[in-house]
């Protein structure tokens, strides 16, 4: 599944919103800024599989089609930070 539309994706104090054209980039991107961090285990292996996993690019694109922007909670240990991926029109409509 290749969804063509331009996504914006963050991690508030970690990776500033940035516009992509393909929503795997975004979702790689997410992973990298995230993978080495100091997560739980089940929240690592949560973001791992919804960024990574076989059906990733599916999950995000049905959700993001069907219930709007997405954001979930980063906990560290010196604080919570969101992950949040929306579609953006051409012009960077927030």
């Amino acid at each position: 599944m290749r969804d063509n539309r331009l996504v914006t994706a963050e991690i508030t104090g970690i990776m500033p919103p940035t516009i992509y054209f393909l929503l795997p980039k975004a979702l790689s991107a997410l992973w990298f800024s995230l993978q080495f961090r100091s997560l739980g285990r089940p929240q690592w292996e949560w973001f791992e599989r919804y960024l990574t996993g076989p059906s990733a690019e599916r999950f995000v694109v049905e959700y993001l089609n069907h219930t709007g922007p997405l954001s979930l909670p980063v906990i560290l240990p010196e604080s919570v930070h969101h992950l949040r991926i929306r579609w953006t029109t051409p012009e960077g409509d927030q």
